[in-house]
Protein backbone atom coordinates (compact mmCIF):
# COMPACT_ATOMS: atom_id res chain seq x y z
CA UNK A 1 0.00 0.00 0.00
CA UNK A 2 1.63 3.34 -0.71
CA UNK A 3 2.21 5.00 2.15
CA UNK A 4 3.51 8.38 0.15
CA UNK A 5 1.09 11.79 -0.35
CA UNK A 6 2.62 11.41 -4.08
CA UNK A 7 3.82 7.86 -4.73
CA UNK A 8 5.09 4.86 -3.76
CA UNK A 9 7.68 5.04 -0.80
CA UNK A 10 11.47 4.04 -0.87
CA UNK A 11 12.52 1.06 0.12
CA UNK A 12 14.23 1.82 3.35
CA UNK A 13 12.63 3.40 6.43
CA UNK A 14 11.89 7.59 6.00
CA UNK A 15 14.68 9.79 7.25
CA UNK A 16 14.58 10.76 10.87
CA UNK A 17 13.78 15.11 10.75
CA UNK A 18 15.31 17.00 13.32
CA UNK A 19 12.45 19.17 13.38
CA UNK A 20 10.51 16.29 14.79
CA UNK A 21 12.84 15.82 18.22
CA UNK A 22 12.51 19.74 18.11
CA UNK A 23 9.00 19.16 18.64
CA UNK A 24 9.10 16.59 21.29
CA UNK A 25 11.83 18.59 23.12
CA UNK A 26 9.09 21.29 22.78
CA UNK A 27 6.23 19.05 23.63
CA UNK A 28 8.18 17.54 26.79
CA UNK A 29 8.90 20.65 28.02
CA UNK A 30 5.31 21.83 28.14
CA UNK A 31 4.85 18.77 30.00
CA UNK A 32 7.38 19.29 32.58
CA UNK A 33 6.26 23.09 33.15
CA UNK A 34 3.10 21.69 34.27
CA UNK A 35 4.18 18.83 35.92
CA UNK A 36 5.61 21.56 38.35
CA UNK A 37 2.01 23.89 38.48
CA UNK A 38 -0.21 20.85 38.71
CA UNK A 39 -1.86 20.07 41.86
CA UNK A 40 -3.73 17.18 40.30
CA UNK A 41 -2.90 13.89 41.10
CA UNK A 42 -5.16 11.94 38.49
CA UNK A 43 -6.98 10.29 41.18
CA UNK A 44 -7.08 9.83 45.13
CA UNK A 45 -6.80 6.04 44.86
CA UNK A 46 -4.23 4.12 42.53
CA UNK A 47 -2.27 6.89 42.05
CA UNK A 48 -1.27 7.98 45.43
CA UNK A 49 -0.79 3.55 46.43
CA UNK A 50 1.43 2.69 43.50
CA UNK A 51 3.47 6.19 44.62
CA UNK A 52 3.76 5.17 47.90
CA UNK A 53 4.49 1.52 46.92
CA UNK A 54 7.80 2.86 45.27
CA UNK A 55 8.13 5.52 48.05
CA UNK A 56 8.86 2.83 50.84
CA UNK A 57 10.21 0.11 48.32
CA UNK A 58 13.62 0.86 50.08
CA UNK A 59 12.60 0.69 53.66
CA UNK A 60 10.37 -2.23 52.48
CA UNK A 61 12.19 -4.50 50.00
CA UNK A 62 9.35 -6.88 49.27
CA UNK A 63 7.48 -4.12 47.47
CA UNK A 64 9.58 -4.42 44.71
CA UNK A 65 7.96 -7.88 44.12
CA UNK A 66 4.81 -7.45 44.69
CA UNK A 67 1.37 -8.16 42.55
CA UNK A 68 -0.76 -5.33 42.51
CA UNK A 69 1.96 -2.39 42.58
CA UNK A 70 3.89 -4.18 39.54
CA UNK A 71 7.27 -5.06 40.08
CA UNK A 72 9.28 -3.20 36.75
CA UNK A 73 6.64 0.43 37.78
CA UNK A 74 8.00 0.37 41.24
CA UNK A 75 11.59 -0.73 40.49
CA UNK A 76 11.53 2.15 37.70
CA UNK A 77 9.22 5.08 40.24
CA UNK A 78 11.76 4.23 43.32
CA UNK A 79 14.16 6.48 42.64
CA UNK A 80 12.48 9.20 41.95
CA UNK A 81 9.72 8.39 44.38
CA UNK A 82 12.23 9.59 47.24
CA UNK A 83 11.85 13.09 45.86
CA UNK A 84 8.28 13.03 46.51
CA UNK A 85 5.23 12.67 43.86
CA UNK A 86 6.26 15.29 41.94
CA UNK A 87 9.24 13.57 41.21
CA UNK A 88 7.16 10.29 39.63
CA UNK A 89 5.54 13.33 37.68
CA UNK A 90 9.05 14.41 35.82
CA UNK A 91 9.59 10.41 35.57
CA UNK A 92 5.96 9.68 34.02
CA UNK A 93 6.50 12.92 31.35
CA UNK A 94 10.00 11.14 30.41
CA UNK A 95 8.53 8.08 29.60
CA UNK A 96 5.19 9.50 27.92
CA UNK A 97 8.30 11.23 25.48
CA UNK A 98 9.81 7.94 25.00
CA UNK A 99 7.11 6.42 24.07
CA UNK A 100 6.04 8.94 21.61
CA UNK A 101 9.12 9.12 20.44
CA UNK A 102 9.49 5.66 19.92
CA UNK A 103 5.80 5.78 17.92
CA UNK A 104 7.37 8.58 15.92
CA UNK A 105 10.50 5.77 15.12
CA UNK A 106 7.76 3.17 14.20
CA UNK A 107 6.06 5.28 11.70
CA UNK A 108 8.76 5.80 9.99
CA UNK A 109 9.78 2.40 9.84
CA UNK A 110 6.76 1.98 8.56
CA UNK A 111 6.96 4.33 5.57
CA UNK A 112 4.17 6.22 6.87
CA UNK A 113 3.37 9.76 5.78
CA UNK A 114 4.03 12.77 7.96
CA UNK A 115 5.16 10.44 10.94
CA UNK A 116 6.20 13.22 12.87
CA UNK A 117 1.98 13.71 13.36
CA UNK A 118 1.98 10.82 15.88
CA UNK A 119 4.07 13.31 18.64
CA UNK A 120 1.27 15.38 18.23
CA UNK A 121 -1.25 12.70 18.77
CA UNK A 122 0.01 11.56 21.65
CA UNK A 123 0.19 14.55 23.31
CA UNK A 124 -3.05 15.77 22.18
CA UNK A 125 -4.87 12.85 23.75
CA UNK A 126 -6.30 14.57 26.96
CA UNK A 127 -6.11 11.43 29.35
CA UNK A 128 -2.87 10.46 28.09
CA UNK A 129 -1.42 13.55 29.12
CA UNK A 130 -3.50 13.99 32.17
CA UNK A 131 -1.69 10.62 33.43
CA UNK A 132 1.72 11.72 33.34
CA UNK A 133 0.80 13.58 36.48
CA UNK A 134 0.16 10.65 38.45
CA UNK A 135 1.75 7.50 39.76
CA UNK A 136 0.26 5.02 37.52
CA UNK A 137 1.15 2.34 35.51
CA UNK A 138 0.03 3.07 32.19
CA UNK A 139 3.30 4.62 31.30
CA UNK A 140 5.72 2.45 31.57
CA UNK A 141 3.49 -0.29 30.09
CA UNK A 142 3.00 1.81 26.67
CA UNK A 143 7.09 3.00 26.99
CA UNK A 144 7.76 -0.81 26.85
CA UNK A 145 5.21 -2.27 24.57
CA UNK A 146 6.28 0.57 22.14
CA UNK A 147 10.43 -0.08 22.49
CA UNK A 148 9.57 -3.63 21.43
CA UNK A 149 7.23 -2.89 18.41
CA UNK A 150 9.90 -0.02 17.14
CA UNK A 151 12.86 -2.79 17.57
CA UNK A 152 10.71 -5.82 15.64
CA UNK A 153 10.09 -3.38 12.94
CA UNK A 154 13.79 -2.32 12.64
CA UNK A 155 14.86 -6.01 12.38
CA UNK A 156 15.62 -6.03 16.17
CA UNK A 157 12.76 -9.04 16.47
CA UNK A 158 14.99 -10.82 19.60
CA UNK A 159 15.59 -7.57 21.42
CA UNK A 160 12.03 -6.88 20.66
CA UNK A 161 11.30 -10.27 22.34
CA UNK A 162 13.73 -9.07 25.44
CA UNK A 163 12.14 -6.02 25.69
CA UNK A 164 8.54 -7.15 26.04
CA UNK A 165 8.72 -10.29 28.28
CA UNK A 166 8.71 -7.60 31.06
CA UNK A 167 5.69 -6.12 29.80
CA UNK A 168 3.55 -8.64 32.25
CA UNK A 169 5.95 -6.76 35.82
CA UNK A 170 4.15 -3.72 33.95
CA UNK A 171 0.59 -4.43 34.00
CA UNK A 172 -0.76 -8.32 33.81
CA UNK A 173 -2.22 -7.55 30.10
CA UNK A 174 1.73 -8.07 28.88
CA UNK A 175 1.06 -11.52 29.09
CA UNK A 176 -1.68 -11.24 26.70
CA UNK A 177 0.17 -8.97 24.00
CA UNK A 178 3.39 -11.25 24.63
CA UNK A 179 0.98 -14.14 23.25
CA UNK A 180 0.67 -11.37 20.04
CA UNK A 181 4.51 -10.65 20.01
CA UNK A 182 5.01 -14.66 19.92
CA UNK A 183 2.28 -15.13 17.29
CA UNK A 184 4.36 -12.55 14.86
CA UNK A 185 7.73 -13.97 16.19
CA UNK A 186 6.23 -17.38 14.78
CA UNK A 187 4.78 -15.77 11.30
CA UNK A 188 8.00 -14.38 11.00
CA UNK A 189 9.73 -17.24 10.99
CA UNK A 190 12.56 -15.89 13.70
CA UNK A 191 13.29 -19.19 15.36
CA UNK A 192 16.03 -17.45 17.39
CA UNK A 193 14.25 -14.99 18.84
CA UNK A 194 11.65 -17.19 20.72
CA UNK A 195 13.20 -18.30 23.83
CA UNK A 196 13.69 -14.37 24.42
CA UNK A 197 10.49 -14.16 25.26
CA UNK A 198 10.60 -16.22 28.57
CA UNK A 199 13.17 -13.98 30.15
CA UNK A 200 11.10 -11.36 31.70
CA UNK A 201 9.60 -14.53 33.40
CA UNK A 202 13.15 -16.06 34.07
CA UNK A 203 14.54 -13.10 35.62
CA UNK A 204 11.68 -12.39 38.09
CA UNK A 205 11.13 -16.05 39.22
CA UNK A 206 14.44 -16.29 40.23
CA UNK A 207 14.08 -13.13 42.38
CA UNK A 208 10.57 -14.61 43.40
CA UNK A 209 12.73 -17.76 44.93
CA UNK A 210 14.30 -14.97 47.72
CA UNK A 211 11.45 -13.70 48.47
CA UNK A 212 8.69 -15.57 48.17
CA UNK A 213 10.42 -18.78 48.03
CA UNK A 214 8.40 -19.70 45.10
CA UNK A 215 9.29 -19.59 41.43
CA UNK A 216 6.05 -18.83 39.81
CA UNK A 217 4.73 -16.41 42.53
CA UNK A 218 3.71 -14.35 39.38
CA UNK A 219 0.74 -16.58 39.37
CA UNK A 220 0.78 -17.84 42.89
CA UNK A 221 0.57 -14.32 44.57
CA UNK A 222 -1.59 -12.29 42.04
CA UNK A 223 -3.28 -9.54 43.38
CA UNK A 224 -6.33 -10.23 41.19
CA UNK A 225 -8.58 -13.08 42.04
CA UNK A 226 -10.82 -14.65 38.97
CA UNK A 227 -14.10 -13.45 39.78
CA UNK A 228 -14.17 -9.88 41.04
CA UNK A 229 -16.02 -10.78 44.27
CA UNK A 230 -15.37 -7.51 46.09
CA UNK A 231 -17.45 -6.03 43.40
CA UNK A 232 -20.80 -7.50 42.60
CA UNK A 233 -21.84 -4.39 40.77
CA UNK A 234 -18.50 -4.42 38.56
CA UNK A 235 -19.57 -5.58 35.31
CA UNK A 236 -20.85 -3.62 31.72
CA UNK A 237 -21.63 -3.61 28.43
CA UNK A 238 -20.10 -5.13 25.24
CA UNK A 239 -19.53 -1.30 23.86
CA UNK A 240 -17.29 0.36 26.92
CA UNK A 241 -14.04 0.30 26.13
CA UNK A 242 -14.50 0.19 22.43
CA UNK A 243 -16.15 3.83 23.31
CA UNK A 244 -13.71 4.61 25.74
CA UNK A 245 -11.19 4.60 23.09
CA UNK A 246 -13.01 8.22 22.21
CA UNK A 247 -12.57 8.81 25.85
CA UNK A 248 -8.94 8.61 26.01
CA UNK A 249 -8.04 9.89 22.39
CA UNK A 250 -10.88 12.30 21.97
CA UNK A 251 -13.75 11.78 19.02
CA UNK A 252 -11.80 13.66 16.52
CA UNK A 253 -8.73 11.23 16.67
CA UNK A 254 -11.85 8.49 17.08
CA UNK A 255 -12.50 9.25 14.06
CA UNK A 256 -9.08 9.22 12.39
CA UNK A 257 -8.72 5.70 14.08
CA UNK A 258 -11.35 4.54 12.48
CA UNK A 259 -10.61 5.61 9.10
CA UNK A 260 -7.06 4.14 9.82
CA UNK A 261 -8.65 0.68 10.55
CA UNK A 262 -10.75 0.90 7.56
CA UNK A 263 -7.51 1.70 5.24
CA UNK A 264 -5.50 -1.18 6.71
CA UNK A 265 -8.45 -3.46 5.70
CA UNK A 266 -8.72 -2.40 2.58
CA UNK A 267 -5.52 -3.14 2.10
CA UNK A 268 -6.02 -6.41 3.80
CA UNK A 269 -8.87 -7.01 1.04
CA UNK A 270 -6.82 -5.91 -2.02
CA UNK A 271 -3.36 -7.05 -1.71
CA UNK A 272 -2.49 -5.41 -4.57
CA UNK A 273 -2.22 -2.57 -3.15
CA UNK A 274 0.35 -3.51 -0.40
CA UNK A 275 3.95 -1.53 -0.86
CA UNK A 276 5.75 -4.47 1.10
CA UNK A 277 3.99 -7.39 2.88
CA UNK A 278 6.71 -7.54 5.71
CA UNK A 279 5.58 -4.46 6.97
CA UNK A 280 2.08 -4.84 6.18
CA UNK A 281 2.72 -8.09 8.04
CA UNK A 282 4.31 -6.50 10.82
CA UNK A 283 2.17 -3.68 10.95
CA UNK A 284 -1.09 -5.85 11.19
CA UNK A 285 0.00 -8.18 13.95
CA UNK A 286 1.79 -5.51 16.58
CA UNK A 287 0.17 -2.73 15.70
CA UNK A 288 -3.60 -3.45 15.18
CA UNK A 289 -3.40 -7.28 16.78
CA UNK A 290 -2.19 -5.77 20.19
CA UNK A 291 -5.02 -3.22 20.04
CA UNK A 292 -7.28 -5.41 19.53
CA UNK A 293 -6.08 -8.35 22.41
CA UNK A 294 -5.91 -5.50 24.62
CA UNK A 295 -9.62 -4.15 24.21
CA UNK A 296 -11.27 -7.35 23.77
CA UNK A 297 -9.33 -8.87 26.77
CA UNK A 298 -10.71 -5.87 28.99
CA UNK A 299 -14.20 -5.92 27.48
CA UNK A 300 -14.69 -9.93 28.28
CA UNK A 301 -13.14 -9.07 31.87
CA UNK A 302 -15.94 -6.18 32.15
CA UNK A 303 -18.53 -7.88 30.97
CA UNK A 304 -17.79 -11.18 32.98
CA UNK A 305 -16.54 -9.25 36.31
CA UNK A 306 -13.09 -11.05 35.81
CA UNK A 307 -9.78 -10.40 36.87
CA UNK A 308 -11.16 -7.25 39.55
CA UNK A 309 -12.33 -5.40 36.17
CA UNK A 310 -13.59 -2.38 37.20
CA UNK A 311 -14.18 -0.93 33.90
CA UNK A 312 -12.13 1.66 33.97
CA UNK A 313 -10.83 3.58 30.58
CA UNK A 314 -7.35 5.05 31.74
CA UNK A 315 -6.02 1.46 31.14
CA UNK A 316 -6.33 2.51 27.38
CA UNK A 317 -3.51 5.20 27.84
CA UNK A 318 -1.39 2.04 27.32
CA UNK A 319 -2.10 1.69 24.05
CA UNK A 320 -1.96 5.75 22.74
CA UNK A 321 1.30 5.43 21.67
CA UNK A 322 0.10 2.50 18.90
CA UNK A 323 -3.12 4.26 18.54
CA UNK A 324 -1.08 7.26 17.22
CA UNK A 325 -0.21 4.92 14.39
CA UNK A 326 -3.59 4.00 13.31
CA UNK A 327 -4.64 7.52 13.39
CA UNK A 328 -1.68 8.76 10.88
CA UNK A 329 -2.97 6.17 9.00
CA UNK A 330 -6.74 7.69 9.02
CA UNK A 331 -5.06 11.19 8.06
CA UNK A 332 -3.71 9.83 5.24
CA UNK A 333 -7.03 7.97 4.13
CA UNK A 334 -8.67 11.54 3.91
CA UNK A 335 -5.69 12.83 1.66
CA UNK A 336 -6.27 10.33 -0.66
CA UNK A 337 -9.57 12.01 -1.43
CA UNK A 338 -7.99 14.75 -3.04
CA UNK A 339 -4.86 13.99 -6.13
CA UNK A 340 -3.47 17.40 -5.75
CA UNK A 341 -0.69 17.55 -3.26
CA UNK A 342 -1.64 20.97 -2.12
CA UNK A 343 -4.99 19.86 -0.97
CA UNK A 344 -3.59 16.91 1.05
CA UNK A 345 -1.33 19.41 2.60
CA UNK A 346 -4.34 21.62 3.63
CA UNK A 347 -6.22 18.42 4.71
CA UNK A 348 -3.60 17.45 6.89
CA UNK A 349 -3.64 21.08 8.32
CA UNK A 350 -6.86 21.33 8.77
CA UNK A 351 -6.95 17.73 10.73
CA UNK A 352 -3.82 18.56 12.71
CA UNK A 353 -5.84 22.12 13.64
CA UNK A 354 -9.24 20.11 14.89
CA UNK A 355 -7.43 17.40 16.83
CA UNK A 356 -4.86 19.75 18.62
CA UNK A 357 -7.97 22.27 19.41
CA UNK A 358 -9.72 19.09 20.71
CA UNK A 359 -8.60 19.21 24.23
CA UNK A 360 -9.45 22.78 24.79
CA UNK A 361 -12.82 22.53 23.78
CA UNK A 362 -14.82 22.37 27.20
CA UNK A 363 -15.73 18.61 26.54
CA UNK A 364 -16.28 16.29 29.35
CA UNK A 365 -13.04 14.36 27.79
CA UNK A 366 -10.94 17.61 27.27
CA UNK A 367 -9.06 18.97 29.81
CA UNK A 368 -10.72 21.22 32.78
CA UNK A 369 -8.27 23.23 34.68
CA UNK A 370 -9.84 22.36 38.43
CA UNK A 371 -11.07 18.92 37.85
CA UNK A 372 -7.36 18.05 35.91
CA UNK A 373 -5.03 19.91 37.75
CA UNK A 374 -6.43 21.78 41.30
CA UNK A 375 -6.24 19.83 43.93
CA UNK A 376 -9.14 17.20 44.68
CA UNK A 377 -11.82 18.25 47.37
CA UNK A 378 -11.02 15.38 49.52
CA UNK A 379 -7.45 15.69 49.76
CA UNK A 380 -7.83 19.40 50.66
CA UNK A 381 -9.67 17.95 53.74
CA UNK A 382 -7.60 15.25 54.02
CA UNK A 383 -4.82 17.83 54.51
CA UNK A 384 -6.36 20.16 57.13
CA UNK A 385 -7.19 16.80 58.79
CA UNK A 386 -3.49 16.29 58.98
CA UNK A 387 -2.43 19.44 60.00
CA UNK A 388 -4.94 19.04 63.01
CA UNK A 389 -3.94 15.74 63.49
CA UNK A 390 -0.16 16.81 63.43
CA UNK A 391 -1.02 19.72 66.40
CA UNK A 392 -2.27 16.48 68.55
CA UNK A 393 -0.41 14.40 70.81
CA UNK A 394 1.19 11.66 68.86
CA UNK A 395 -0.96 8.73 67.91
CA UNK A 396 0.52 5.33 68.51
CA UNK A 397 -1.61 3.80 65.65
CA UNK A 398 -3.66 5.25 62.34
CA UNK A 399 -6.51 3.79 60.97
CA UNK A 400 -7.50 4.96 57.58
CA UNK A 401 -9.55 3.51 54.51
CA UNK A 402 -8.66 6.44 51.78
CA UNK A 403 -5.39 6.17 50.12
CA UNK A 404 -4.15 9.91 50.48
CA UNK A 405 -3.99 9.94 54.25
CA UNK A 406 -0.47 8.42 54.60
CA UNK A 407 0.47 10.55 52.22
CA UNK A 408 -1.07 13.49 54.05
CA UNK A 409 0.49 12.87 57.16
CA UNK A 410 3.64 10.94 56.07
CA UNK A 411 2.70 7.76 57.91
CA UNK A 412 4.69 5.06 56.42
CA UNK A 413 1.56 2.44 55.38
CA UNK A 414 3.90 -0.36 55.59
CA UNK A 415 5.47 0.60 58.75
CA UNK A 416 4.37 -0.58 62.38
CA UNK A 417 1.84 2.85 63.12
CA UNK A 418 -0.76 1.70 59.85
CA UNK A 419 -3.31 -0.20 61.09
CA UNK A 420 -5.55 -1.91 59.07
CA UNK A 421 -9.67 -0.85 59.43
CA UNK A 422 -10.20 -4.46 60.86
CA UNK A 423 -8.34 -3.39 63.92
CA UNK A 424 -11.67 -1.85 64.69
CA UNK A 425 -13.98 -4.87 64.38
CA UNK A 426 -11.74 -7.57 66.24
CA UNK A 427 -10.57 -8.03 70.14
CA UNK A 428 -7.22 -9.87 68.50
CA UNK A 429 -5.89 -6.33 67.06
CA UNK A 430 -6.79 -4.07 69.41
CA UNK A 431 -6.18 -0.24 69.02
CA UNK A 432 -3.91 1.34 72.11
CA UNK A 433 -5.62 4.28 73.34
CA UNK A 434 -4.77 7.46 71.17
CA UNK A 435 -5.11 5.96 68.42
CA UNK A 436 -6.35 7.98 65.07
CA UNK A 437 -9.19 6.73 62.93
CA UNK A 438 -9.34 8.43 59.58
CA UNK A 439 -13.21 8.21 58.09
CA UNK A 440 -14.18 9.58 54.59
CA UNK A 441 -16.99 9.39 52.75
CA UNK A 442 -15.99 7.05 49.51
CA UNK A 443 -13.72 4.37 50.29
CA UNK A 444 -14.72 4.15 53.85
CA UNK A 445 -18.40 3.39 52.74
CA UNK A 446 -18.06 2.07 49.20
CA UNK A 447 -14.81 -0.43 50.41
CA UNK A 448 -14.72 -0.65 54.15
CA UNK A 449 -18.86 -0.92 54.00
CA UNK A 450 -18.21 1.56 57.20
CA UNK A 451 -20.78 4.22 57.08
CA UNK A 452 -20.37 7.13 59.66
CA UNK A 453 -22.76 6.22 62.19
CA UNK A 454 -21.27 2.89 62.40
CA UNK A 455 -18.16 4.93 63.92
CA UNK A 456 -20.36 7.09 65.61
CA UNK A 457 -22.04 4.25 67.72
CA UNK A 458 -19.02 2.81 68.73
CA UNK A 459 -18.41 3.43 72.13
CA UNK A 460 -14.76 2.57 72.15
CA UNK A 461 -14.05 5.85 69.55
CA UNK A 462 -14.62 9.80 69.97
CA UNK A 463 -15.59 12.27 67.02
CA UNK A 464 -12.74 14.84 67.27
CA UNK A 465 -12.91 16.56 63.48
CA UNK A 466 -15.41 16.83 61.10
CA UNK A 467 -15.45 18.81 58.14
CA UNK A 468 -17.28 19.38 54.59
CA UNK A 469 -16.50 20.55 51.11
CA UNK A 470 -18.81 20.41 47.90
CA UNK A 471 -16.72 17.92 45.59
CA UNK A 472 -17.05 19.94 42.23
CA UNK A 473 -16.13 23.51 44.36
CA UNK A 474 -17.70 25.88 41.25
CA UNK A 475 -21.36 23.62 41.86
CA UNK A 476 -21.54 23.84 45.57
CA UNK A 477 -25.37 22.68 45.45
CA UNK A 478 -23.98 19.11 43.81
CA UNK A 479 -22.66 16.73 46.36
CA UNK A 480 -20.30 17.22 48.93
CA UNK A 481 -17.26 15.14 50.40
CA UNK A 482 -16.79 14.84 54.35
CA UNK A 483 -13.71 13.37 56.16
CA UNK A 484 -13.80 12.91 60.23
CA UNK A 485 -11.39 11.87 62.53
CA UNK A 486 -12.33 9.76 65.35
CA UNK A 487 -10.19 9.01 68.52
CA UNK A 488 -9.63 5.55 70.29
CA UNK A 489 -10.43 6.19 73.97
Amino acid sequence: MPYSDSGPASRGPLPADRRAYALLALLLGLSLLTALLTQGTYDSSDSIMHYLFARYAFQHPVNFLESWSKPLVVQVMAGPAQLGLRGVMVLQCLLVATAAGLAYDAARQLRLPWPWLVLVFCYASADYFRIQFSGLTEPTFSVVLMAAVALALRGQVAWGAAVISLLPYARSEGFLLLGVYGLYVLIARNWRALPWLGLGFMLYGIAGLFVYQDFLWVFTHNAYPVRNTDYTFASGQVTHFILGLADTIGWVQYGLLWLGVGGITWAWVRPGHRLRPDLFRAEVVLVYGCIVVFVAAHTVFWMFNLFGSLGLVRVLCSLVPLLSLVVLRGVWVCSQLFAASGRRRQIRAALLVVVVGFPFCGSRIAFRWERDFGRASDQLLLDEAARWAARQQVAPQMVYWHPYVAMATGLDPFGPRHSPPEALQTQDWPLPAGSLVFWDEWYAVIEGSTPLEALKANPHLRLRWLKAMPRNRKKTLNDSVRVAVFEKI
